[in-house]
């Protein structure tokens, strides 16, 4: 009798590899118009993103806020605005993925060549790579007894979608709104029946010049909410969710007798979703045949998801370190594109985060002239989550306050929105390949008796003799497993008159 093995296939979506890459852009500015630079703001955005035979190639736009004195030192603003292109390698990649940039500006810089000002940015790319695989598994089979073991596996379901959001609100009077930034912290992502909802703020940072030509900053939170539709949605199913902020109008209109200012701020905010579904697969573990020698081949699936999502605020101050010294003659005026930078991990004391605030502060000399100074706060606190996991950690800043100290320094305060998201990662094991061997001789005995080791359950026996693990129990009703030491196990073996 020959073995007939039944083999299943389960197909499934996941994220296939992350990789990344650099590049750099430039824009130019007419430099004699230019005495200082005191803030940039840059800010890319993914236009496409498409998958090749060992590499992602990406599009996006990069958009410049840049504040500064002119000649005559008074403060203006200026918009520039660039495409570009790049590409992310990795051998894991194939014209059937699809894949999410995330892009950053990892380092904003200038310099003058002759007329001009050049501003280079480096941009970094997170790109996240996304496929679909396949486990081939042994489920059962005519000629062989199975040890079943099912095996978690886990597919990953990505959607995206748009919406628009907008906020109206009053400040002291403004003549006019130098420089925005934006952050958004996600506080709340949860899975319903067909749609995935989205909800948290948007940390709105705005750089004013006041009506006696001082500069100010303002901060403001705006709510939002999301609906993504996803048909594979369920309640109580784990997801997660990163929003971006794609385009972001703000208008200010003035009352000049009331001294106030209404600014009414619109925004397109892009989120990309995951939602992750668990399934098992019937496989086999271990297997065996009754009548011939069989060899057979384990493959193995590991999948990456979140487990848990843990939001928290953290208040951070201190002694904070400036690039460039300042004293007591300097009016700080303003502190704008405020951002963190942050990892999680765990000690031998336990979880913690580790990191820093930054932000850009202006400065005004008594003669007129303003300057600006980066500024960095670092920051230490416990975290706890349970071992086993892999955190990754981001935080958007709130409520940041800065006072001069002495020469150099300064003392700030913020408080941290933190978004800590706890992967796990699964691995599936099963029967991928199975190959039959020689036919085994016939035992002739009509009983046979077999003294198993000490320790071994129902399965290990039931392997070495080539026996069922329930005609094993039938034939030995009052033995239990595992087995002790000195127990015997009996096999009866029918025999007819032609024997």
């Amino acid at each position: 009798m020959s073995i007939k093995p039944h083999f299943e296939t389960y197909r499934y979506t996941t994220e296939i590899c992350r990789t990344g890459s650099q590049s750099i852009v430039e824009c130019r500015l007419p430099g004699s118009e230019i005495s200082g630079i005191l803030a940039i703001y840059a800010k890319a955005v993914p236009t496409e993103c498409t998958c090749a035979d060992g590499e992602v190639r990406y599009n996006g736009k990069l958009f410049l806020n840049i504040v500064y004195e002119d000649a005559e030192r008074k403060v203006c603003r200026a918009e520039r605005g660039a495409e570009f292109s790049h590409r992310a390698e990795s051998e894991a990649v194939t014209p059937a993925c699809f894949a999410r940039a995330e892009l950053n500006t990892d380092n904003v810089s200038y310099r003058r060549e002759g007329s001009g000002l050049y501003i280079s940015v480096i941009i970094g790319a997170d790109i996240s790579v996304y496929g679909t695989s396949q486990a081939e598994y042994l489920s059962d089979g005519e000629g062989l007894v199975s040890k079943k073991c099912p095996q978690s596996i886990v597919k990953t379901v990505c959607v995206s979608g748009e919406s628009e959001t907008e906020d109206e609100f009053e400040t002291d009077y403004i003549g006019d709104i130098l420089m925005h930034s934006e952050n958004v912290c996600v506080s709340y992502v949860g899975a319903e029946a067909g749609q995935i909802s989205v909800s948290g703020e948007i940390s709105l940072n705005i750089c004013a010049l006041k009506s006696d030509l001082s500069l100010c900053s303002y901060e403001r939170l705006i709510p939002f909410r999301l609906e993504i539709p996803c048909d594979e949605s369920m309640p109580k199913l784990p997801a997660s969710a990163k929003v971006h902020v794609k385009s972001a109008v703000l208008t200010a209109g003035t009352d000049e007798e009331k001294g106030k200012c209404k600014i009414d701020a619109e925004f397109i905010l892009s989120a990309d979703c995951e939602l992750y579904i668990r399934d098992e697969l019937p496989a086999c573990e271990d297997v065996f045949s009754p009548e011939c020698e069989i060899t057979y081949k384990k493959d193995a699936k590991k999948c990456r998801y979140v487990a848990d999502i843990l939001r928290f605020t953290e208040r951070v101050s201190g002694s904070a370190s400036l690039s460039v010294p300042i004293d007591y003659s300097s009016a700080l005026q303003a502190a704008v594109l405020p951002r963190a930078e942050i990892s999680c991990k765990r000690g031998e004391n336990g979880g913690e985060a580790e990191g820093a605030v930054f932000a850009d502060v202006i400065l005004c000399d008594p003669d007129g002239v303003h300057r600006s100074a980066e500024l960095s706060l670092p920051f230490l606190f416990p975290v706890k989550f349970e071992e086993g996991y892999i955190a990754e950690a981001e935080a958007t800043v709130c409520g940041l306050s800065v006072r001069q100290r002495r020469e150099g320094e300064a003392e700030a305060e913020a408080t941290l929105k933190v978004t800590l998201k706890l992967y796990k990662e699964t691995t599936a094991e099963y029967i991928s390949e199975i190959e039959e061997g020689e036919a085994y001789k016939e035992n002739d005995s009509a009983i046979s008796i077999f003294i198993p080791r000490a320790g071994d359950g129902l399965w290990e026996i039931s392997k070495q003799l080539r026996r069922p693990p329930e005609e094993v129990e039938k034939s030995n009703p009052e033995l239990k497993f595992p087995v002790k030491e000195g127990e015997r196990i009996f096999i009866y073996r029918q025999k007819t008159a032609d024997n």
